[in-house]
C-alpha cells in the first residue's frame, strides 16, 4: 500500500521545430536525430525515480520544448514505462503546436493513457501570430482540435498571451471567444513577459507591446469575458470551465509533491526543492543523482503562503496558523484588510483572496501582507 499522498510527475521535452520569439525556455531546434536516445533515457529516469520514490503519480505532464513533437511513438513508449507509477484515472496532459493536428495519432495517445492536451494557441489573429513567431494558424489550431476531439480527449487547454505586438482589446476578446468556440475546457492566459535574452525584446516589435497600464486593462477584460463564457477564474493565469482545472498545476500552487525529468526541470520530493540543469548533454551522460541541483528546503509558511495566494481561492490564515504555529496569521489578516476598500483584496471570515485588480499587483500586495 502506497501510505504517501500522491504526487505529480513533470517531463520535459526540450525539442522544437523553431524557436518562438519571446520564448525563453529551455528548447532545441533541428535536433530530430536526438529523439530516439532522449526517449530511452527518460525511461532510464523512470526507473531510476521509480526505485528512489515510493511514489504514485496521480499527474503527469509533458511539457517542453513542443512534446507532440516527438510523435506517437516514442511517446506511447515513454507512457507505456511511465504506467506503473501512474494512479487510476490520473491526469495526463501533452502539450503541443496547434499545427499538429494531421501529423500525430491522438487515437494512440488516448489508448496509451493520454488524456488532456494543452495547445500553444497564443492568439487567434494572424498578424499577431507572425509577429510572436508562431508557425501555425487559426485554422491549423482548429483542426488539431478537433483531431484530438474526435479522437475522444476532450480536455482541451488552450494558452492565450496577453500584451503581445499589435494586440487589442477587441482581438484579445476574439482569441476568447475561438477558444470557447472550439471547445476548450481550459484557459491559460499569460502576460508577455519580454526576456531579455529572446528576438523579441532586440526587435522594433517590442515598441508594439503593451505598456504596463495597457496590458492591465486587457487582462481584466479578457477576465470578464471567459466570466461570461462560463470560464472560472482559479488562479492568476488560468481559467476552466467547472472540474477542469489542472490537477498538475494546482500541485505547485498547493505545496504538494512533484517530480520533474529532463533538462531545466525542478521538483520538490520529501521537503527538498531540487533541479536539472539547462544541459541536454548532462542529462544524457550524467547519473540521475549526480545532475541535482539544490534549491533548499520548501514547504515553510511564507512560501505556503504566497502561493496559495496565487490561488482565487486564496489563503485560509486558520490552515496557515495550524501548519505553522510560528507564523503570524493574525497579522497577515489584519494587513490584507487594509486592501479591501480598494477592491483589490476579499475577505471571508479568516480566508484572504485577490481580486483580478489585484492579481496585478500580485507581487506587492503578497509583500505588503505577508510582512510587518
Amino acid at each position: 500500500m502506497n501510505i504517501f499522498p500522491e504526487a505529480g510527475m513533470y517531463i520535459h521535452v526540450p525539442f522544437c521545430i523553431s524557436k518562438c520569439k519571446y520564448c525563453d525556455f529551455y528548447s532545441l531546434t533541428n535536433k530530430e536525430e536526438l529523439m530516439p536516445e532522449y526517449v530511452k533515457r527518460l525511461k532510464n529516469a523512470l526507473e531510476y525515480y521509480r526505485n528512489r520514490y515510493a511514489r504514485r503519480y496521480n499527474s503527469l505532464y509533458f511539457g517542453g520544448g513542443t512534446p507532440l513533437l516527438l510523435g506517437e511513438e516514442h511517446l506511447c513508449d515513454i507512457m507505456a514505462s511511465a504506467a506503473p507509477l501512474l494512479s487510476k484515472r490520473a491526469e495526463v496532459t501533452a502539450e503541443g503546436n496547434p499545427a499538429a493536428g494531421g501529423k500525430i495519432d491522438f487515437g494512440a495517445l488516448k489508448a496509451a493513457g493520454v488524456n488532456r492536451i494543452s495547445l500553444g494557441l497564443q492568439s487567434s489573429n494572424e498578424r499577431e501570430l507572425a509577429a510572436l513567431g508562431r508557425i501555425h494558424s487559426p485554422k491549423d489550431a482548429e483542426d488539431t482540435v478537433k483531431a484530438a476531439q474526435r479522437a475522444g480527449i476532450e480536455n482541451i487547454s488552450l494558452d492565450i498571451m496577453i500584451g503581445i505586438p499589435y494586440q487589442t482589446k477587441e482581438s484579445l476578446i476574439e482569441s476568447a471567444r475561438f477558444c470557447a468556440a472550439l471547445g476548450a475546457k481550459h484557459i491559460s492566459a499569460y502576460m508577455l513577459k519580454i526576456e531579455e535574452s529572446t528576438p523579441l525584446a532586440l526587435s522594433p516589435l517590442r515598441l508594439l507591446c503593451a505598456g504596463e497600464d495597457e496590458t492591465a486593462e486587457l487582462y481584466l477584460s479578457l477576465c470578464g469575458e471567459l466570466s461570461r463564457l462560463g470560464f472560472e477564474q482559479y488562479e492568476i493565469s488560468n481559467f476552466a470551465k467547472p472540474g477542469f482545472e489542472s490537477r498538475h498545476n494546482l500541485k505547485y500552487w498547493r505545496c504538494e509533491e512533484y517530480l520533474g525529468i529532463g533538462p531545466a526541470a525542478h521538483s520538490f520530493m520529501e521537503g527538498r526543492r531540487f533541479y536539472f540543469d539547462r544541459d541536454i548533454n548532462e542529462f544524457m551522460t550524467k547519473p540521475f543523482g549526480e545532475q541535482e541541483r539544490e534549491e533548499g528546503s520548501g514547504g515553510g509558511a511564507e512560501e505556503f503562503a504566497m502561493l496559495r495566494l496565487r490561488l482565487t481561492e486564496g489563503l485560509d490564515t486558520a490552515e496557515l496558523a495550524e501548519k505553522y504555529p510560528d507564523a503570524n496569521a493574525e497579522g497577515i489578516l489584519r494587513r490584507a484588510a487594509l486592501y479591501v476598500p480598494a477592491g483589490l483584496v476579499n475577505i471571508e471570515g479568516k480566508r484572504i483572496s485577490f481580486t483580478p485588480k489585484g492579481f496585478l499587483l500580485s507581487n506587492t500586495l503578497t509583500a505588503e501582507i505577508l510582512y510587518e
